[in-house]
Parts: structure tokens; C-alpha cells; sequence
């Protein structure tokens, strides 16, 4: 049998959820038949995370597994970037379930649409959010449990901020903006994200700590969109309807 060669990377950050991370990947195989390399990037788990991603790699030829220290989840993600080569990538987490749909495939789909002029990340239903005053007020942002990049926009914006412990889809949405990249938003659910069920504990000091560090990081770009309004930043090109309407491929 012929091997097929991925065109999407997925990065699959595994810290020490075994229980959704088994799912997880189920679901990923049983959902989509578009040709892809899974990157488990496993972080000092010690409930049988790492032997079950060594069987994985042993038993399918697209998974690749990397044993890493534990350096928070921005870290995880450049470091499966990296790996990833040339090829595009979906980024999503151990804890979420991804849906198989009648007569589409949500990874074709989400290839297919980057390719789109001025997309930036690719996400669906569910998959993004709005951010409040402790950021820019009312900018859209996509999260890092549903986000697609292609090749050529992580080559222009670049890696994640590894000092973030929060709010890094945050801010690698808000450089997507200023290069003059907006989101695509398939309209269908595809997954559905079970974080709140076994976060650990109160996060919001973590994330005010976050969002401190982020406002000091643009504060002279802050000043001007707040002069200017939100619509400096983020205006009606920069979001997508992708199932709405075309998507202007670039030629």
C-alpha cells in the first residue's frame, strides 16, 4: 500500500490527561480522512501518558512523539512547529472531542480556506472568542484548542510568545491583525472543548499576570488603537464568513 504524505501537520500538546487524551485522538482518526501527521508533544506525565504516545507512534506511521520538559503550552506548540517542516498546521488539545460530519471534512475544509487572501487563523463554531479590557476590548481572537495555520502565515507572524502561561492565542491573533490578517470561520461545529472540567483551580491571577505582561508589551500600539477605536486593528476584512461566502484564493 502506497503511503500517503501528510499535508497537515496536527500538534497535539499532551500533558498528563490521559483519560481525554485517548479520545481525543480517536477522534481525531475517526473524523477526518485528510492526509495528516499527528505530533504528540508529551511533558513529564505521570499517568501513563508517554508509554501510551510511544505505542501510538509504533502502531501508526504518521504519529510522531516528542518527550519534552514541561515548559508551559507556547513552548510545546513552536516546538511541534518546528517538527512540522514545511507543512501546515491545526493546532488543538488533549481534551478535545472533534466531530465527524456527513459529506465534509473539517480539515480539507480548514486547508482549503487558508489558502484564502488575508487569512490569517482558520477556526469554526466554537473555536474563538472575544476579549475584554484587560486586552484590547472587543477583538476577536482564536484559540489554540481549534486554530489552523498555514505555512505562510506562520512564517510572517511567526512563533507564539513562550512567557505567556495564558492568553497566547491572545496575542498570536492580535500579531495576525497587525500583519494585516484576519480568521476564516467555518460555519459548523467541529469540536467541543471539555477544559473546564479538569482546569486546575482558579486561573484568573494567571491571567490578569498575563494580560499585565501583554499590555507593557504594546503599550505605545495600545495607545493608538484606543485613540483610533478597535476598528484600527480589526475591521470587516480581517473576519471571514467562510461558508457564507467565497474566500478570495490567492492566485
Amino acid at each position: 500500500m502506497t503511503k500517503v504524505e501528510p499535508k497537515v501537520a496536527i500538534i497535539l500538546p499532551c500533558i498528563g490527561n490521559l483519560q481525554y487524551l485517548k479520545i481525543t485522538i480517536k477522534c481525531l482518526f475517526d473524523s477526518t480522512s485528510f492526509p495528516f501527521k499527528l505530533i504528540l508533544v508529551e511533558s513529564e506525565s505521570t499517568d501513563g501518558t508517554a508509554d501510551y504516545c510511544d505505542y501510538l507512534a509504533k502502531e501508526k506511521d504518521n504519529v510522531e512523539v516528542y518527550h519534552r520538559p514541561r515548559k508551559g503550552l507556547p513552548e510545546a506548540i513552536n516546538f511541534a512547529m518546528e517538527k512540522a517542516g514545511d507543512l501546515d498546521v491545526y493546532i488543538t488539545q488533549d481534551d478535545v472531542i472533534h466531530f465527524r460530519l456527513l459529506g465534509r471534512d473539517w480539515l480539507s475544509e480548514m486547508y482549503e480556506t487558508a489558502k484564502g487572501k488575508n487569512v490569517g487563523m482558520v477556526t469554526t463554531r466554537g473555536g474563538y472568542g472575544k476579549s475584554g479590557p484587560d486586552n484590547v476590548d472587543g477583538m476577536n481572537w482564536v484559540g489554540t484548542w481549534n486554530m489552523y495555520l498555514s505555512r505562510k502565515v506562520i512564517n510572517a507572524v511567526g512563533k507564539f510568545d513562550e512567557k505567556m502561561r495564558a492568553g497566547d492565542d491572545i496575542d498570536y491573533s492580535y500579531r495576525c491583525f497587525k500583519n494585516g490578517l484576519g480568521f476564516a470561520v467555518i460555519e459548523y461545529w467541529t469540536q467541543h472543548h471539555r477544559f473546564t472540567e479538569h482546569s486546575p483551580g482558579d486561573t484568573s491571577k494567571v491571567q490578569k499576570e498575563m494580560a499585565k505582561y501583554w499590555r507593557n508589551k504594546y503599550k505605545d500600539e495600545l495607545k493608538v488603537i484606543k485613540e483610533k477605536g478597535i476598528d484600527s486593528l480589526m475591521n470587516s476584512k480581517n473576519v471571514f464568513e467562510a461558508r457564507k461566502k467565497e474566500v478570495q484564493k490567492d492566485e
